[in-house]
Parts: structure tokens; C-alpha cells; sequence
């Protein structure tokens, strides 16, 4: 959906949004997901020949055989429905076909202006930071390496064997990506065109798996390159007659390889395929050399197999530390559905602190256009936590759903906090809702706060002058309350229960 409605995101980002949310996997997860990277939705139930009123792109509930999936349905021409399916491949179904599928429940979306991954820039220049670092890492292996063996003399059939090996090197490690990044859209692209290329089928075969998958093709082919390649390097990058020979042995894994392929599961896999190929050319770089007839020196084989079975053990690590990042989100999520529970919920807050004073009329008051629920926020200009909250409190005012009234801490001395407080109390003070909700929104994202710069921005004229007796009731209500961090909010007259956060709130007073 985001890939077609042009929306940049990062995989982490999104895939952590999904799989915590309490509701997952719904329709309601997806419009949630969706909202959060600026993008509006409508679910609807339409009958068959209301087909044409889709609007593109949309997701579509189907059920196929005994279980439900989500499409995303790209457009829709005549005689056809062009979608993506539950696992990303691209899919054309005939009008007839479809229908049959077809629940009749869709979610149409539309992008809003200035639809983004919230924090995505600085995610991306997290990554190129880790991409420019590791490049520089690689330039100084290179440099390095010619500086060693600028003296010695390099064949070029050397020079090819080594480029093998870190071609394969290179291939095994996108594949142990795909292994465990299958969402990724890139990666998908490769691994499936049409019903005949397939890498998942032979990547989670059974025959090919051992330790409950730890011990897969992947980290096999890994493992061969990384410690060919080392090898070669530990010798001036020419080629030790250990593999060589590991070459000519590996010809049978080739072959079986393509059999299992074309014979018994009738898929292909590309990354498979092209390692085969690597593989094969090794051979003929190994026969056309003849270095398969050179002296063994005695501590290849301990090293090769040092660092085979090291890489090898060293990712049976690396994949358990990869299931417990699963697990962790298994009980976020668990914790999700516990906490979006709004009966549990109603039973918490009942139970928490009570307001005891009444702060009706003092502060900043917005009202929803059917509030269900009135939530109190005792906020500080300058507090960052503030800052993070707002914005879920603003998204849950524009739907109606509550009403929404700010009290101040007081300044206690700062002349500017006492300052912005004021300004911002004048500009609630002129009957415009839309203005202080502006002013409070330009506030709270700026990642510096200027009070001069917002004064600019949002000029008064001398109303700071005559809110005195205002500034004094939110004092001292925060006093009477003992309030005494920021933000602390109250739901109905309750305070949020501790093990709530803000962000609990989008789902329970959704």
C-alpha cells in the first residue's frame, strides 16, 4: 500500500507498528498503520456489482479455502483484478474469479498532504551513517590488501577465483537476509516471477534443514565463501590446492541442487541458482589453473574448518538471538491486546487517582464534535515527553472522539516559560480554535523551542498583560492536585492508570 501511494517507510519501523498493535492482524491494524504515515481510511461492504466503485490502491478481505487474507488491489481493467497477494507476489485474477474470493469488505485510503513514516529521516541517515562506515571499512580492507600483495606475483586466473568468492560471499549474504527479511519488497521482486520461480519452497524444505532450521542452505553457503575467502587472503589471494579440491567436491551439491529443482519440487530458486553458477564456475577457473595440483600447506585445513564451523555456530547464535526478537514482539503484542482491553481498561481507571478540584473553564479547552471521553492533559511548554504526546491527543480531537482541555504547570521563576505560557493562553483567548491548535502544534514539533520565533510567528497585542487571574487558577489547581511531573493526564476525571502510556490511548479511546 505505501509502495504504491509513493510513501516512503523503513521495515523495522513498520514492522514493529504492525505486529504490536492489539488488533493484529485486522482490517483495524492495517487503517491504524496506515494513519499513522498520514494516510486516511474508510472501510466498507460493497456487493458484486458495486466492484467498480474501488478506488485504487484498496485493501480487500478474501478468504481462499478455510483461512482469510488481505489483497491490495492495484486496478481493476474489464475483465481482470490486478493485486498483490497476501505474500506480496503480483497477481492478475480474472473479474469471475475474484468475486469468488471476495468478502465484499474493503478499505479504501486517500494520502494526506505531507504523508511520511513519523522519525523516517532520521532512520535513513542512522542507516547511511552504518552504510558509509562499513564502506570505509571495506575501502581500507582493499587498500590494504593491495599494499600486502602488490609484490607478489598474481595470476589472473587468482585474481578471477578470488572474485568468485566474493561473489558468492556476496550472494549468501543477501540470501541469509531474505531468510530473515522476507517481507522485504526488494528481495520479493527476485524471489518470485510467475509459478515457476519460487526460492521459498526450496530454502524451507525439510530435506535441506537441520536444528529446526538453524542449519540451512543459506548459512551453509555462507560459511564455504566466508572461509574460502579468508583462506585466500591468509595466502597472498592465491588459491590453495584445499579449494580447489573443495571446489571440484562441491560439484555434486550443484547438481543435486538443480535436480531437487527441476524434478521433485518444479520451482526455481535465483539465489540458488546463481550460487550454483558461482560454483560451477569455480570449477573451470579450478581445472583451467590446475591449482588443484599444488602443495597442500597443513594449516588450511584447520583453518578452513575453524572458520566454517565458527561462522556456522557463531549464526545458531545469531538465530536464536533473532527469535527472541520475534518473542519480544509476540508479548508486546500479547501485552497490546491485554492493555486495549477497554473493559480492563475502564476497571483501571476507576480505580486510580480522582480529580478532587473542579478545572472546568480554566486553561486551554478544545471540544470534539461527539467526545466520549474528556481528557485533562497537565503539560509544560518545555517538556519533551509533552511533545510526544500531543500529537496522539490531536489525532484523537480531530475524530471527535473527546474533548480536550490543557492546564499549565506553573513557570516557578522562568521568565520564558512564564512567558510562552502566557502567549500561548492569549492566543486561546481570541474564540479561535484553529489558531491556538496551530500554534500548539507548531510549538510542541519544533525540535528547538524559540519563544521568540514563535512569538514572530504568532504575534498578540498585549492580551499576555491581562491573563493573571488565569495563570493563577491552573497554579493552583496543580497545586491543590500535587501535581508534580508533566505530562499527567486524566481520562473522566481519573488518572491514567500506571502500565498505560499515551500511546494506549489510540486504540482504548479510539
Amino acid at each position: 500500500m505505501l509502495e504504491s501511494l509513493g510513501i516512503a517507510y523503513t521495515e523495522s519501523f513498520l514492522n514493529e507498528l504492525i505486529l504490536i498493535h492489539p488488533q493484529y492482524p485486522s482490517l483495524l491494524s492495517i487503517a491504524d498503520a496506515l494513519e499513522e504515515y498520514g494516510v486516511g481510511s474508510l472501510a466498507v461492504k460493497l456487493e458484486p456489482n458495486q466492484l467498480n466503485v474501488i478506488t485504487f490502491p484498496a485493501v480487500v478481505h478474501v478468504r481462499l479455502t478455510d483461512d482469510f487474507f488481505f489483497y491490495t488491489v492495484s486496478s481493476i481493467s474489464d475483465q481482470t483484478v490486478n493485486c498483490f497477494d497476501e505474500q506480496g507476489n503480483v497477481i492478475v485474477l480474472s473479474k469471475y474469479e475474484f468475486l469468488k474470493i471476495w468478502t465484499g469488505i474493503a478499505l479504501l485510503v486517500e494520502k494526506m498532504d505531507g504523508a511520511i513514516e513519523p522519525g523516517i529521516k532520521e532512520r535513513i541517515r542512522d542507516r547511511w551513517i552504518i552504510a558509509g562506515v562499513s564502506l570505509l571499512c571495506a575501502s581500507s580492507l582493499l587498500t590494504l590488501l593491495i599494499f600486502i600483495y602488490s609484490g607478489d606475483k598474481l595470476t589472473l586466473g587468482s585474481i578471477f577465483y578470488f572474485v568468485l568468492k566474493l561473489l558468492g560471499l556476496t550472494t549468501s549474504i543477501i540470501l541469509l537476509w531474505y531468510k530473515h527479511d522476507k517481507g522485504n519488497s526488494i528481495l520479493q521482486k527476485f524471489c518470485y516471477s510467475g509459478k515457476s520461480v519460487d526460492c521459498n519452497t526450496l530454502l524451507n524444505s525439510d530435506t535441506f534443514q537441520l536444528l529446526n532450521g538453524r542449519i540451512n542452505p543459506s548459512i551453509l553457503a555462507f560459511s564455504y565463501f566466508f572461509a574460502g575467502t579468508v583462506v585466500m587472503v591468509n595466502h597472498s589471494l592465491d588459491p590453495s590446492p584445499l579449494l580447489a579440491w573443495m571446489s571440484l567436491v562441491g560439484i555434486p551439491v550443484v547438481i543435486l541442487s538443480l535436480y531437487y529443482q527441476a524434478v521433485v519440487i518444479k520451482k526455481w530458486c535465483r539465489f540458488c541458482l546463481t550460487i550454483g553458477a558461482i560454483m560451477a564456475m569455480e570449477v573451470i577457473s579450478v581445472l583451467a589453473s590446475g591449482s588443484y595440483s599444488g602443495e597442500l600447506r597443513k594449516t588450511d585445513i584447520p583453518l578452513f574448518i575453524m572458520l566454517f564451523t565458527g561462522v556456522t555456530l557463531a549464526w545458531i547464535y545469531i538465530v536464536s538471538l533473532i527469535g527472541k526478537h520475534d518473542e519480544i514482539l509476540k508479548t508486546k503484542r500479547n501485552l497490546a491486546k491485554l492493555k486495549g482491553n477497554k473493559m480492563l481498561f475502564e476497571v483501571a481507571l476507576k480505580q486510580s487517582r480522582k480529580i478532587t478540584n473542579n478545572p472546568e473553564e480554566i486553561g486551554i479547552v478544545f471540544r470534539g464534535e461527539n467526545p466520549k471521553y474528556k481528557v485533562l492533559k497537565i503539560s509544560s511548554p518545555y517538556c519533551e515527553p509533552c511533545s510526544k504526546v500531543h500529537p496522539i491527543l490531536e489525532r484523537l480531537l480531530e475524530k471527535g472522539n473527546i474533548d480536550l482541555q490543557i492546564l499549565f504547570t506553573p513557570g516557578e521563576g522562568d521568565e520564558i516559560k512564564e512567558k510562552t505560557i502566557r502567549h500561548l493562553v492569549s492566543i486561546a483567548d481570541n474564540g479561535n480554535p484553529e489558531q491556538i491548535r496551530q500554534a500548539l502544534d507548531v510549538w510542541y514539533s519544533a525540535k528547538k523551542k524559540d519563544y521568540n520565533a514563535f512569538a514572530d510567528k504568532f504575534p498578540i497585542n498585549g492580551e499576555m498583560d491581562f491573563q493573571d487571574k488565569k495563570i493563577k487558577a491552573m497554579e493552583e489547581w496543580c497545586t491543590k492536585e500535587q501535581i508534580s511531573r508533566t505530562p499527567t493526564l486524566f481520562i473522566n476525571g481519573c488518572e491514567l492508570p500506571e502500565g498505560y502510556t499515551v500511546e494506549d490511548l489510540k486504540y482504548l479511546l479510539n
